[in-house]
């Protein structure tokens, strides 16, 4: 047999290669640049939406929770969680702009409800009550406060939520009332919240600390 090749078998050859090569798997495509395989990508969280051109940083120094104390129900008030929130206007100055907002739209319904210098003598806050569970039932007249062996009732609850009234939460519903207790209350002494067997124990401490650090940080502000 001759060793030297054919044109003609020369043709074959090229041919054959040419079809192995059309029938081999086709490999991956590069994505193009920014994007990422379906198959392969993560569910990422969007960020945050940027402020609207024109808002300002808050100039407040307190969150929400910086001026609340938490009682959470158990045995026979398990599935009820209270909160309960300052509306004392010298700390509500010192909170977020958005919180101090709305705390004081909140404090400027008790005039309503108060002759205009006892609204301003009262002490109030801003009381929530949440549901864990279906069909939760509160008693809003039981919360009340204790310090060093004193006891004081509320001398008003006005409602806020539409729903306050009913005195049962559905499962995760919060309804909210504004609270009067009597002029007076030094608000610096360590309040004990009480609703039934509930007591917020000394978490007040830590509310009158971040206020006045936060009046302290204003004042090294210059505000």
């Amino acid at each position: 047999m001759s060793s030297t090749s054919s044109p003609r078998t020369g043709a074959l050859l090229v041919a054959l290669a040419l079809a192995a090569l059309a029938c081999a798997a086709p490999q991956p495509e590069t994505p193009p640049p920014g994007e990422v395989p379906i198959d392969t990508a993560e569910t990422v969280a969007p960020p945050p939406a940027a402020a609207p051109s024109g808002v300002q940083t808050s100039t407040g120094y307190l969150r929400w929770e910086d001026l609340s104390v938490r009682l959470v129900g158990q045995g026979p008030t398990a599935g009820l969680r209270i909160d309960v929130t300052t509306l004392d206007p010298d700390a509500v100055r010192l909170a977020a702009d958005d919180i101090r907002s709305y705390l004081g739209d909140q404090r400027s319904r008790i005039a309503d409800h108060a002759p205009g210098a006892e609204a301003e003598r009262l002490t109030a806050f801003l009381v929530g009550y949440t549901g864990f569970e279906k069909e939760v039932g509160f008693d809003p007249t039981r919360l009340q406060i204790r310090i060093e062996g004193s006891t004081y009732y509320p001398r008003t609850i006005i409602p806020v939520s539409p729903k306050f009234d009913r005195r049962v939460l559905d499962l995760y519903e919060t309804v909210y009332g504004i609270y009067l207790f009597p002029a007076g209350i030094d608000l610096d002494a360590t309040l004990e919240f009480q609703y039934g067997e509930l007591s917020s124990g000394s978490a007040w401490r830590d509310v009158v600390r971040r206020v006045q650090r936060a009046r302290t940080r204003r004042q090294g502000d210059g505000a």
